[in-house]
C-alpha cells in the first residue's frame, strides 16, 4: 500500500542506498514494514539505529503525509512504479517516493537538460539563462531546474515562453512556494510541466535540503548546464553529482 512506501521514504536514520538494498532483499515497502527484528538481523551492515527505525511500525505520520498530499492536490509515485523516471532510478541513492504537482513528462522520450546557476547572477548571466532555456525548449528538450531566484528562474521562464515542458525540483514540500515571490512561475511550471519533491508536504525550505535536492536534478537529466556560478555554490554541487552519475556537464 502507498502508506507503507511513505512510511519507508521518511524513516529516520535510514539512507536512500539502504532503502534500495532493503527493497532488493524484501521486494517491496509492505514487506519491509511487515518484517520482524530477526529478518533485519540477517542483513549485514545495518546499524542498531537503522534497525530500530525500521521496527517502528507507527503509520500515523505516513497517513498524515498521505492526507496532506491529497489536500494539497499532490500526486505520488514510488520507485517501483512504471512512471518513475528510469534515469533517476539508477543513481546510487534515488528517492523512494516523489510527490508532484502537475503532469509528469515522458522522461525517457524527451531530452532532459538541467539548467542551474547562482541566485545572484549578472545581467549577462540572467539573459543567457533565459535565452538558453528558450532554445532548449524550442529544440524539443525539457528544462529541469530548482525554481530558485536568478539563473534557475530565468531558464524556466525562457522555456515556458517557448511553450516548452519544464520540471521544477524543490528542496521543500511540493506544495510550498519558494521563494514566495516566484508564485507565478511555480504555478506556470505546474501547469505546463510538474513540480517534484521527495520531501513531505509542508516541509519548509531548510538549507540542508538543497544538496539532497540537487542529486534529483542531475539524476533526471541526460546533461546539466551550469550558466553562471561562483566556485562554492549549489550549482557546482549539482555539476559534480552529474559527473558522478555519468551525465554530460556543459
Amino acid at each position: 500500500m502507498l502508506v507503507h512506501w511513505i512510511w519507508l521514504a521518511h524513516r529516520a536514520k535510514v539512507g536512500d542506498k539502504v532503502k534500495m538494498e532493503l527493497l532488493r532483499v524484501f521486494g517491496g515497502a509492505e514487506e519491509i514494514y511487515a518484517a520482524e527484528a530477526d529478518a533485519f538481523s540477517e542483513i549485514s551492515g545495518l546499524s542498531s539505529e537503522v534497525r530500530n527505525s525500521l521496527l517502528d511500525k507507527n503509520l500515523a505520520t505516513a497517513e498524515k503525509n498521505l492526507e496532506d498530499a491529497r489536500k494539497a492536490g499532490l500526486s505520488i509515485i514510488t520507485v517501483a512504479d512504471d512512471a518513475y523516471p528510469v534515469r533517476l532510478k539508477h543513481i546510487p541513492d534515488p528517492p523512494t517516493v516523489l510527490y508532484y504537482k502537475g503532469n509528469l513528462p515522458d522522461f525517457e522520450a524527451l531530452p532532459m537538460i538541467g539548467v542551474v546557476g547562482t541566485r545572484k547572477a549578472s545581467a549577462y548571466g540572467l539573459n543567457t539563462a533565459r535565452r538558453l532555456g528558450y532554445q532548449i525548449a524550442k529544440c524539443g528538450g525539457t528544462v529541469v531546474s530548482g525554481l530558485a531566484d536568478g539563473i534557475d528562474a530565468m531558464a524556466m521562464s525562457g522555456a515556458l515562453n517557448a511553450s516548452g515542458t519544464v520540471v521544477g525540483v524543490l528542496g521543500c514540500g511540493a506544495d510550498v512556494v519558494y521563494p514566495a515571490k516566484n508564485r507565478y512561475l511555480f504555478e506556470e511550471t505546474a501547469r505546463y510541466g510538474c513540480i517534484l519533491s521527495e520531501f513531505a508536504p509542508g516541509t519548509p525550505p531548510n538549507k540542508f535540503n538543497f544538496p539532497r535536492r540537487n542529486r534529483i536534478i542531475s539524476g533526471l537529466c541526460s546533461g546539466v548546464l551550469v550558466v553562471e556560478a561562483p566556485e562554492k555554490s549549489g550549482a557546482l554541487i549539482t555539476a559534480n553529482l552529474a559527473l558522478e552519475q555519468g551525465r554530460d556537464v556543459f
